[in-house]
């Protein structure tokens, strides 16, 4: 949403600046345009895709889940449904829906708390941050200091892991690092 009011306030080109630091060739000629595309039009990255990914992940772990967070996610997955057929992008449709998304995290957590998957979520959302640091604000220190909470997350996935620094000031060598130690530990954690 920050990002809506920036284009229509400040600078009509932030999400191509933004968009083409994660390699993605973004046009557009309206904010409406804008709206339209990063909510329904973007392959692999719109909310659209987000939630029929989220749809097909819970009709796949459907026995797993409470019959209510299972509805939710539908519910979600319909209203995204009729609205991109609609002509123009309601900004206060799009906040309810990603106040329903906030929720239906929140309710994924709280059903996660000791279960064994809760780890590799923490760990998803730290390499996630740690990795959206580099590419969009060009913050190596950031994600320096989320290493520690990285190293301690995995340890709990794989007890005696080899820890990770990142010493480097190149991008790529540290988003590299930090890509490659999450799927060495998901790997072990599968075997």
């Amino acid at each position: 949403m920050a990002l809506f009011d920036k284009i229509i306030d400040e600078n009509f080109n932030e999400a191509k600046d933004l968009y083409e630091k994660l390699g993605i060739a973004l046009h557009y000629t309206s904010s409406q345009a804008f709206l339209r595309k990063s909510v329904f039009e973007l392959d692999f990255i719109s909310l659209l895709y987000v939630i029929n990914t989220a749809r097909e992940n819970a009709i796949l772990t459907r026995s797993h889940l409470p019959n209510r967070m299972f509805s939710r996610i539908n519910a979600l997955y319909l209203k995204y449904q009729a609205a991109k057929e609609e002509p123009t992008v309601s900004i206060y449709w799009l906040e309810s829906t990603l106040q329903e998304l906030d929720a239906i995290w929140g309710n994924l957590e709280l059903s996660l708390v000791e279960s064994k998957e809760a780890p590799l979520i923490e760990l998803g959302k730290v390499v996630e941050r740690m990795d959206l640091s580099i590419r969009l604000f060009d913050s190596i220190e950031a994600a320096v200091w989320d290493t520690e909470k990285l190293n301690v997350i995995a340890d709990k996935i794989r007890p005696g892991h080899k820890k990770i620094l990142l010493s480097s000031s190149q991008k790529a060598k540290a988003l590299a690092t930090i890509n490659s130690v999450f799927g060495a530990l998901i790997t072990s954690h599968e075997s």
